[in-house]
């Protein structure tokens, strides 16, 4: 009795200096990342003014206003390269001119729209719009890229949670010393807030960091990824501690929302199907009933028995279908937005409607507002007449999405790009490559399970070393291999 007391006095004596070291990291995080993105913007109109791009269109549509402007000189260098496709759709308020925009997302330029309508109502200024785009999307990006910077450090923390490190003895099984490669050393709380903290500081500091202060959307999409998945592992330790299961909706809602909202900023958004399914796969009844029961079956007893015996129940093979249901549920949730952006390139290019409301439905938030009003009119592209004036060669194909063939027709994305049109700007990226595909096998190498292969699924992180694998082999083999470092 005496002895569960004075556990109890330690436990509680030990939550406030853990509340007290998160919020002081934290705010360390929040210091030094601004700090960085000070740096960075400094450092990117210093350098701008050093060396000119040997493109910028951007000049024909805002030099003229902005000729004498200081300000719109010093903030143009933020909208170079995929910059200015964005600028531009902002600009013109998502209404894509060329076919090749549409490997641009519309979601970025309209929030910065929408932002510019508020500040008009309650704030005057004399800016020109180019120059009050870009500060509007500096400020956004690089709030965005703060709070991804925070995301990064609770991913650590709820890892070591996720590993079952004991926080109150401030001491870790040996088992799981080496679990992870990078985390093998890490023996108390303490080091695992150190080895959170410098993660996080490395994520500030990351080679391809300029792209979150410029006129971009990574800045966006990172922080809700990263917090789709924070939002995921938190899902995994619920269910492992036996936690309420309202807690677990809250987590998994938050988590599909969050990659939602990606799949609006950047096609492979959708790759965040793979993290979800193998979530789905952990938080099934009858595998975790398999993993359970494999190790402790009877000589003779065969694994399919243990399945097909986890079905007499009629309420747990319901149990089983509403499970799934609501996992396609959650596809279809994350797949919509990008589904949508490839449905307003159809119905642009590729069917025969009057012109009248082709004009009305050119920009793409009208064309969204119009589609939820009626969708019958949108939705199915196989049974629309289609337009004998564009006939653009995409439009025959089973599946008339419009992205594959303008990343393949004017952004040279193929299958096995890197073999027939080698480039040496792999150089730059090799180490993140490396990194990736080092952490990919020393995870399997190290989570290897004698008794039964799939078991190594139940793992918390299997789901995100495979997307990684996913995106990082994709990348490699078929896309511009420099995009690896945003």
């Amino acid at each position: 009795m005496h002895k569960e007391i004075k556990e109890e006095k330690k436990e509680l004596n030990t939550i406030p200096k853990y509340k007290n070291n998160t919020i002081f990291y934290i705010s360390l995080i929040c210091i030094i990342t601004i700090l960085s993105r000070i740096f960075c913007i400094i450092n990117a109109v210093i350098w701008s003014k050093v060396i000119r791009p040997y493109k910028f269109s951007n000049n024909l549509l805002c030099e003229e206003k902005n000729r004498e402007s200081i300000l719109w000189n010093m903030l143009k260098c933020f909208s170079y390269w995929d910059g200015e496709y964005f600028l531009r759709l902002s600009l013109n308020g998502t209404e894509y001119n060329y076919e090749q925009n549409h490997a641009f997302f519309p979601t970025l330029p309209l929030i910065i729209i929408y932002i510019k309508k508020i500040l008009t109502k309650y704030y005057v200024y004399e800016l020109t719009n180019c120059v009050i785009h870009i500060l509007i999307m500096l400020v956004l990006n690089n709030f965005f890229f703060l709070i991804a910077t925070i995301g990064i450090f609770v991913y650590s923390l709820i890892h070591f949670k996720n590993e079952n490190y004991d926080l109150h003895e401030f001491k870790i099984s040996s088992r799981k010393q080496h679990n992870c490669y990078y985390s093998y050393k890490i023996n108390n709380v303490k080091e695992s807030y150190r080895f959170s903290f410098f993660i996080s500081i490395l994520y500030a500091f990351s080679i391809g960091n300029i792209h979150a202060s410029s006129f971009y959307n990574e800045s966006i999409f990172s922080c809700f990824s990263i917090w789709g998945f924070n939002f995921l592992q938190l899902c995994l330790y619920s269910q492992k501690k036996k936690k309420k299961e309202k807690k677990i909706y809250i987590y998994e809602i938050l988590c599909i929302l969050c990659f939602a909202i990606c799949s609006f900023f950047r096609s492979n958004g959708i790759l965040f199907l793979i993290p979800v399914f193998f979530f789905n796969i952990q938080s099934c009844e009858l595998f975790q009933k398999y993993v359970q029961e494999v190790p402790k079956k009877d000589k003779g007893k065969s694994e399919t028995m243990i399945l097909f015996n986890h079905f007499n129940n009629k309420f747990k093979l319901l149990t089983f279908i509403i499970h799934w249901i609501k996992a396609l549920i959650e596809a279809i949730i994350i797949v919509l937005p990008f589904f949508i952006f490839q449905l307003y390139a159809y119905n642009l290019y590729c069917t025969e409607k009057n012109e009248l409301l082709k004009e009305e439905n050119k920009k793409f938030y009208v064309f969204f507002f119009n589609l939820f009003k009626d969708p019958n009119k949108y939705v199915n592209m196989w049974n629309n007449k289609k337009s004998l004036l564009i006939n653009r060669p995409w439009c025959n194909n089973i599946f008339p999405f419009i992205y594959n063939y303008i990343q393949y027709k004017y952004w040279d994305v193929k299958i096995f790009k890197c073999l027939f049109s080698p480039n040496f700007n792999i150089l730059y990226s090799a180490p993140v490559y490396f990194i990736s595909f080092h952490c990919i096998y020393t995870f399997i190498k190290k989570n290897k399970c004698t008794y039964n292969k799939l078991s190594l699924l139940n793992h918390h992180l299997w789901g995100d070393v495979i997307h990684l694998f996913v995106l990082s082999l994709y990348i490699l083999l078929c896309a511009h291999t420099e995009v690896r470092k945003k």
